[in-house]
């Protein structure tokens, strides 16, 4: 799971072809549908208001792409989940991979 602004987080792990599906959560559609072009991304368009606080939002966002991976049954309960985010708000920030379990 990436979360991305641009799409420019999600694009770079894709250039390394991942074995693995890659979903990029993100809340600009036209990201979204640009984010198809790319092998190995499902973008997930993420339609709800930005959060005051920024780690609950993010943590929001990564629930959100983790129930759309099990409706689509890329994931299960119990698998885990590799996920790209950065450390404060904004672009250009993409440095943290954190390893969560599917609930």
């Amino acid at each position: 799971i990436c979360l991305t602004t641009t799409g420019k987080s999600a694009h770079l792990i894709a250039r390394y072809r991942p074995r693995c599906p890659t979903f990029c959560v993100t809340r600009d559609p036209m990201v979204a549908r640009r984010c198809h072009l790319w092998r190995g991304l499902f973008p997930v368009h993420y339609p709800q208001m930005r959060d005051s606080d920024w780690s609950a939002d993010m943590d929001e966002r990564i629930r959100y792409a983790l129930e759309i991976a099990k409706l689509r049954q890329f994931v299960s309960i119990g698998d885990l989940v590799v996920c790209v985010t950065g450390w404060r708000p904004g672009t250009g920030f993409t440095n943290t991979m954190r390893i969560v379990p599917v609930q």
